[in-house]
């Protein structure tokens, strides 16, 4: 249920929260959001607080693997983040122009998320790395592996090349499938963060929506990685969330080798 009193109110209660994350995290201890088990429960607090602000519910149908695991997910909008977070916190992988968003890329930061640079090799590289020290130091990581996010209806090719880190730590992959259903059974028109959207403009359209707003996120059967290859993971990762997911298409995979 959203916070009574209209649009305005609710982004200064979202201001607020923000601020008091960021207070919180200015104190805590370097690395504590993310590699302690008190920093895990203030972060799965704070994001089910911006959904609580937002008006959305969620939805959760299955259970996210004990720590260690990869979690990889279709993205459909930044709200995504605070879905999986309120549920399974680990160390997101984000493209690297988060980082330059107000408050929430240095929250980000500090809560462990790698920053990515896309197209660039050498940064991948690096990120795995980081993934696979993740993983074995018995911390889970969550992915958005299509790169980009969608209007829901699809998904798009997964970039295998970061899969690598879960087979060199022979760590399970544990797909998901985030929607945002409508009550026509379609997706709720104020969900997708596509295109031109700004973040402003975005947020802006969440906080006036109406109606009922879930997020459904729901857990899958994990792959383990034994004896695959990076691509042929990330593939059978993309098809069993194409497979759970009623209204949604599959791009084909072809041609896509990262």
């Amino acid at each position: 249920m959203k916070l009574p009193g209209g649009a305005p109110v609710r982004l200064l209660a979202l201001i607020g929260h923000a601020l008091w994350g960021v207070a919180v995290t200015a104190l805590a201890p370097s690395g504590a959001l993310s590699n302690s088990a008190g920093g895990r429960r203030i972060a799965r607090f704070w994001h089910r607080g911006v959904l609580a602000i937002l008006g959305i519910r969620l939805k959760a149908m299955g259970k996210p693997l004990e720590a260690p695991v990869l979690i990889v997910a279709n993205h459909i909008s930044w709200v995504d983040i605070a879905a999986l977070g309120a549920l399974c916190p680990g160390h997101f992988v984000a493209k690297s122009e988060i980082e330059a968003w107000p408050v929430i890329g240095w929250l980000a930061r500090q809560a462990g998320t790698y920053y990515i640079q896309r197209g660039d090799r050498t940064a991948s590289a690096g990120v795995a790395q980081r993934m696979t020290e993740a993983f074995l130091r018995h911390q889970s990581v969550l992915l958005f592996p299509e790169g980009t996010s969608t209007d829901g209806r699809e998904v798009r090719p997964f970039h295998a090349r970061l899969f690598a880190a879960a087979i060199e730590a022979n760590c399970p992959v544990q797909p998901v499938v985030l929607s945002y259903p409508d009550t026509q059974g379609g997706i709720h028109p104020a969900a997708p963060f596509i295109g031109d959207d700004t973040l402003v403009n975005h947020l802006w359209g969440l906080l006036r929506a109406r109606g009922e707003f879930t997020v459904e996120v729901r857990f899958l059967a994990p792959e383990l990685p034994t004896g695959l290859s990076a691509r042929t993971l990330a593939n059978r990762a993309h098809e069993v969330i194409v497979a759970h997911h009623g209204g949604m298409r599959g791009a084909p995979a072809d041609g896509l080798s990262e």
